[in-house]
């Protein structure tokens, strides 16, 4: 993880850590991160500009990013998938749906930056048509189709042609399996597309489910700004991660109950018009962060899954595997 203050010198910082204990400096530096530093991918606004933007400026608030599941499920089996996509049966975004929930955001925020992705986004059917839609509703905004990169080679030209007409980036991930990048980054040049290689990581972050609630929702909203807060649009409803969005696939495929988002977990994006109360949601934690357990968290070296259930647990919990296997959902 990145320095959570890069904009403070490195001799404060210092200076900090010299002259006041470690609860002290540890609540000064969460009290400044909380109040007056924004990293997270719902604002890039500090406190002051939100304020003056929204009281002053009576302007529409930007939402910085959010993320759209093209597929639940995915071509590649990965350890602790945070989408749970290893988990989930074949089911794709519906294109009427989604073109008026689009619809609904682009007449409610500026938005920085839509990610389509999944799961595996281009094992939909009918990708291509998602693109063009995208760029139909958010003609200023940077939109991302987010791919491990597999299927990329047999894209058709149709595919390569409307990512570039429609400046539509495209992202792949850097795991360590064999992709054809020389061919990927031929495609992408004859038609004009940007292409993003997602940041490299030897490792990667474990955070465990905690199925008795008992954690720090603050804390551990705070903490997740930089980690996985990023605002998740299913159903019509507004998630502020994944991980609550789409628990329902773990809850399924291991039978546990008691993991269900709650009303008060997720806004629908349909019930009001004040989308500054929307935004406030946001950027405030949620009772299912009760769940998300940061003190046990690990890192780990990136490998296939065995979709057993303590690579969402750290292994201090037992579930049992429900009798007729994974529900197909539509």
């Amino acid at each position: 993880m990145s320095e959570p203050l890069p904009w403070i010198p490195p001799w404060a910082r210092h200076a900090a850590r010299v002259l006041l204990p470690t609860k002290s400096g540890d609540r000064l530096r969460d009290y400044v991160v909380e109040h007056y530093y924004a990293p997270g991918m719902v604002s890039r606004a500090g406190v002051f500009e939100y304020w003056w933007r929204r009281r002053v400026m009576h302007e529409r608030p930007r939402l910085h990013r959010i993320v759209v599941h093209l597929t639940d499920h995915c071509n590649l089996n990965c350890r602790g998938c945070s989408h749970f996509s290893n988990l989930a049966s074949p089911a794709f975004a519906d294109f009427g749906q989604l073109d008026r929930e689009f619809a609904r955001l682009a007449s409610l925020f500026d938005i920085t930056e839509i990610l389509l992705m999944g799961g595996e986004p281009l094992l939909h059917p009918n990708v291509i048509e998602f693109l063009p839609m995208s760029r139909r509703h958010f003609s200023h905004s940077k939109i991302v189709l987010v791919t491990n990169g597999i299927l990329l080679p047999k894209m058709q030209p149709e595919f390569w042609r409307t990512m570039g007409e429609e400046r539509i980036t495209l992202m792949y991930d850097d795991y360590p399996i064999e992709l054809k990048t020389d061919l990927i980054e031929e495609r992408a040049t004859e038609n004009g597309i940007e292409v993003e290689l997602a940041e490299h990581h030897d490792e990667f972050f474990e955070l465990p489910i905690d199925f008795t609630a008992s954690q720090d929702a603050a804390d551990s909203f705070a903490r997740c700004r930089t980690v996985a807060n990023c605002p998740t649009l299913r159903d019509g409803r507004l998630y502020p991660c994944a991980y609550i969005g789409y628990i329902d696939l773990f809850s399924e495929r291991f039978g546990v109950e008691g993991l269900e988002p709650g009303a008060r977990d997720s806004i629908p994006i349909y019930e009001t018009d004040d989308a500054y109360r929307i935004m406030d949601f946001l950027l405030n934690p949620v009772p299912w962060c009760a769940h998300c357990d940061f003190d046990s968290g690990e890192n780990y070296e990136w490998g296939h899954s065995s979709r057993s259930i303590e690579e969402w647990t750290g292994g201090r919990v037992e579930a049992s595997e429900p009798e007729s296997g994974t529900t197909e959902r539509s």
